[in-house]
């Protein structure tokens, strides 16, 4: 069944908007976006694209039902009150700003308003229609606001509904901070490899190449990942060895503070908005 969105405003032009408009263009029935942008270069851009783009943000949001906040978080101080001058009680607020609460949303509109705000959090790989997104429904929005929103992200990325948006940090720490982890881990492999006297592209060739079959290995077998490293991994042998180094560094507990550390700065930054 081909999703029917309604008329979508964008606040923010960025990447990750750029990726979310491109994910909606190429639905079947593709919905109305308007694009606000104080950069005149990057609304040139969407213009050659044939996605309409403005400087006023209440101009935007005229006609849509969906408003996508995709500013910065100190950008947005100053947006959500310019929209909450002229905001309908039909429209659904979704926010993709990182380590800002639905009640700091909800405040900014202003809460006699009783905005429906939905926030979200995506990843990066969203923009090749691989992103994962989690998804939480703010005080004064209901199931159906939150299914919106799930559509707004469906053309490009996996959903996870979060009922306690207390977990939207930890989200955060997953799978919105996640692709730079695998980043990392593949820098630390590429570096490895030229020590082994490959050539960077070389190195990048066997690394992406491997880190990319054996994920799609993990997620197309059937089985978990220990019982797949358990396949690869004869005793005595070459693979053996490298992961007695890797698990004599505390690797487990290396990850156990990374995405602890990741969470509880995310609850800070909650605090400050």
């Amino acid at each position: 069944m081909s999703i029917i969105l309604p008329a979508i405003a964008v606040i923010g032009g960025g990447n990750m908007a750029s990726a979310i408009i491109k994910g909606l263009r190429a639905l079947p029935t593709p919905p109305a976006l308007v694009v606000s942008e104080p950069d005149a270069d990057k609304r040139a851009r969407f213009a050659a694209d044939g996605v309409p783009a403005v400087a006023d943000n209440r101009a935007a949001c005229a006609d849509a039902r969906i408003v996508l906040l995709a500013t910065k978080p100190q950008v947005a101080a100053q947006v959500l009150p310019e929209l909450g001058q002229a905001w309908r009680a039909d429209r659904v607020l979704v926010s993709i700003l990182a380590g800002t609460p639905t009640r700091a949303l909800e405040a900014g509109i202003g809460g006699a308003a009783r905005p429906r705000g939905v926030r979200a959090m995506p990843n990066t790989p969203l923009a090749i229609g691989l992103g994962m997104v989690g998804l939480c429904r703010g005080a004064f929005a209901d199931d159906g606001d939150l299914a919106l929103a799930e559509s707004l992200f469906a053309p490009c990325a996996k959903i996870l509904r979060v009922a306690d948006e207390k977990r939207m940090d930890a989200v955060t720490a997953v799978s919105g901070s996640g692709p730079a982890y695998f980043f990392r881990f593949a820098e630390a492999l590429v570096a490895g490899a030229m020590e082994l006297g490959f050539s960077r592209d070389e190195a990048v060739l066997l690394i992406s190449t491997t880190g990319a079959g054996s994920w799609r290995y993990l997620q197309e077998s059937g089985f978990e990942a220990a019982k797949l490293r358990e396949q690869v991994t004869s005793p005595g042998g070459t693979t053996a060895a490298a992961l007695k180094v890797i698990n004599d560094s505390g690797f487990d507990q290396i990850w156990s503070r990374a995405l602890k550390a990741a969470d509880e700065r995310g609850r800070e930054l909650g605090k400050l908005a």
